[in-house]
């Protein structure tokens, strides 16, 4: 095999694990999203089961901070931004909810936002077509 051969084969094996990370996102958020939502709190166990929804929802969130706050972390500013604004607003909303104060909707409409995004940005990156 020669240095071309190598270095596309490289590149592919790159951009297949990218695809692989961004299809493990995905398959978080839309994990903890569906436990958020499905989580029945006027049923026995409700509560106990969005308690773990939320303190797993919480966790990824504060990962996703971490990784924003790295000085490594090339992501655009402004996006970066928004996305460190949501990471913070996402833990303290999330102590409301446990607390009772507030639903767990907001949580949920903002995971389903960072879903579509991945999705789209999945989609348009690797020239897959929607289904």
């Amino acid at each position: 095999m020669n240095t071309s051969e190598r270095a596309k084969n490289g590149y592919a094996n790159t951009q297949k694990q990218m695809g692989s990370d961004i299809e493990l996102e995905l398959k978080i958020f839309t994990d903890i999203t569906g436990r958020l939502a499905g989580a029945d709190t006027s049923k026995p166990g409700g509560m106990s089961k969005l308690a773990t929804a939320l303190q797993d929802n919480a966790r990824l969130w504060n990962l996703i901070f971490l990784d924003l706050t790295n000085p490594d972390n090339q992501l655009d500013s402004e996006l970066k931004s928004g996305l460190i604004y949501l990471a913070e607003f996402t833990g303290q909303h999330t102590s409301k909810v446990l607390q009772g104060e507030a639903g767990p909707e907001i949580l949920i409409e903002i995971n389903k936002n960072i879903i579509s995004g991945k999705r789209d940005y999945f989609n348009r990156t690797y020239n897959v077509d929607a289904a």
